[in-house]
């Protein structure tokens, strides 16, 4: 008997490195018209559940957002990293 297996590629299964509990910012985009505003909020995670995580804001709101979308504490978030010039 002869077993096929498929060759791995070089593709590394990734985790994410954030867990309920932890810290994070995210960079929230607010107004319309001819002006937009760019802001860096926190949050905490509550819940993860697939790639989405929900998140209780420090007034107390809770929302949802994409784990992707996402930076721990004490790291640039995608806004700071825009603004100095830091790469992914």
């Amino acid at each position: 008997m002869q077993v096929n297996q498929p060759k791995g590629g070089i593709v590394e299964a990734t985790t994410s490195p954030m867990a309920v509990g932890d810290k994070v910012s995210y960079v929230e985009m607010s107004g319309g018209g001819q002006q937009y505003r760019l802001s860096a909020r926190t949050g905490v995670i509550e819940a993860i559940v697939g790639n989405v995580a929900t998140l209780r804001a420090p007034n107390g709101r809770r929302l949802t957002k994409p784990l992707d979308k996402l930076t721990p504490d004490g790291q640039p978030n995608a806004l700071t990293r825009m603004l100095m010039g830091f790469s992914v």
